[in-house]
């Protein structure tokens, strides 16, 4: 859980960062910015620290040699002291501007700030934050004089997107930091990881959401790999396995792969050929089996959307199944030559 309603931004300044690429200009700004009233200072606050809420976290990869210009290096430097705020803030960004060289990626301003009492998981720490801006919206500014209007545009910044945002919270240094992430304007594949792999060189954290999301992500796979018509089963009894298993995180707070094998898998067959599976995922993917985690809830969500609850029948029906899968059974007619359901109900509504 993050909590920022004690949090104290106590160092902020602005740089900007254009696309070396294509040839545009890195700009410094040369001191910290100083707010004009409490509205600025709580709007700005708001526009960082907002989208900031789930439980998804990322570390550091490893110890950059300490010559070279790294986020690692800048925020160990910073949480033992701020005297070189501006000067470590440059570095950071001069290190952006080196890893801005796909021609898709927008030049922006590019914020740096520390705070002070941010509640992670329990716990009171500093952070640094990195955030920059991306796209810009056009909006209309109305003036009234007495009895008279006028309208006028201007380009500026939605505090109701942030397009990337990264805070480092100076607590669990032996292990990379723990961090959060943001980036809503990766869309381009070929740009797509230049935020928070080759500028903060992240990976994420192996914590609850990290073992959450890569055993739902074995169960789908299984679903939709291993338990298909090929292998003679039907879509029904696919989708019955796919959302008993999403049903299974959503009513755990912890994970046991015995557990399981025992409520979802339930077959001896079925929980052999799970077991193959997952080995075969897990080498592809290099993840190592953990039988035992806290369940994320903020997996669980991600995962909703590949709940299926529709069997499309050809192009003439759609059945919607949400639970209560033994009350459908799934035949051959040989006089008619065609497959068909049956559906077994006590209400009709």
């Amino acid at each position: 859980m993050i909590d920022f309603s004690r949090a104290q931004l106590t160092h902020f300044t602005i740089h900007f960062v254009g696309n070396k690429g294509l040839g545009e200009e890195l700009t410094y700004g040369e001191k910290t910015i100083e707010f004009k009233d409490d509205f600025v200072k709580e709007t700005i606050l708001r526009y960082f620290l907002a989208p900031f809420k789930t439980d998804i976290y990322h570390q550091f990869k490893g110890k950059v040699d300490v010559s070279l210009a790294s986020v690692a290096n800048a925020c160990e430097d910073l949480f033992t002291s701020r005297k070189d705020f501006i000067k470590l803030s440059k570095e950071v960004a001069e290190h952006l501007y080196n890893q801005s060289m796909h021609p898709k990626i927008n030049g922006g301003e590019f914020f740096v700030c520390y705070f002070k009492d941010a509640m992670v998981d329990g716990e009171f720490t500093d952070a640094v934050g990195f955030f920059k801006t991306e796209n810009k919206e056009t909006f209309l500014k109305v003036y009234q004089h007495v009895d008279e209007f006028d309208v006028d545009c201007d380009n500026g910044i939605n505090i109701n997107k942030l397009d990337k945002g990264c805070l480092v919270y100076n607590t669990d240094k032996k292990n990379g930091y723990k961090m959060s992430i943001i980036d809503t304007n990766n869309r381009v594949a070929e740009c797509a990881l230049y935020w928070e792999e080759d500028f903060l060189n992240a990976k994420i954290k192996a914590n609850g959401y990290y073992h959450t999301k890569n055993f739902i992500d074995t169960s789908r796979g299984f679903c939709e790999e291993i338990l298909t018509e090929a292998n003679n089963v039907n879509k029904q009894d696919q989708m019955m396995m796919l959302n008993k298993s999403t049903s299974y995180f959503k009513e755990k707070d912890k994970f046991n792969i015995k557990d399981f094998e025992k409520e979802v898998l339930v077959e001896p067959g079925v929980i052999e050929a799970f077991h193959d599976y997952r080995n075969d995922f897990n080498k592809r993917m290099d993840l190592t089996a953990i039988d035992e985690f806290d369940v994320s809830n903020t997996a669980v969500k991600k995962n909703q959307k590949y709940m299926k609850t529709v069997v499309k029948l050809d192009k003439n029906f759609h059945i919607y199944i949400h639970s209560k899968h033994d009350y459908v059974e799934r035949g051959y007619d040989d006089e008619k030559n065609l497959k068909y359901y049956k559906l077994f109900y006590v209400n009709e509504e």
